[in-house]
């Protein structure tokens, strides 16, 4: 997906079709390949995403949290002391 070749056009394609986009464009490999893909089909400002650095293998773990809509955390609410 880092490069446009024909495979990634017509998964990027294929993948639009089910209204979904790659979240992101960045190698997951020590090698600077991307081998890993997380594809959502949320607005990208509702979460956040990236990769890490592992010392004991040579993919870098992924991940991606999403903001929960009309959710109030927990423990947000002012504390009264009455």
């Amino acid at each position: 997906m880092l490069t446009n070749t024909l495979q990634s056009m017509e998964l990027k394609k294929i993948m639009n079709n089910y209204g979904l986009q790659l979240v992101s464009f960045e190698t997951t490999t020590i090698y600077n390949t991307q081998i890993d893909h997380i594809w959502t089909n949320v607005l990208l400002q509702q979460c956040h995403f990236g990769s890490i650095k592992a010392y004991w293998t040579n993919h870098k773990p992924i991940h991606i949290a999403f903001k929960l809509l009309n959710h109030v955390p927990k423990f947000t609410m002012p504390y009264n002391k009455t």
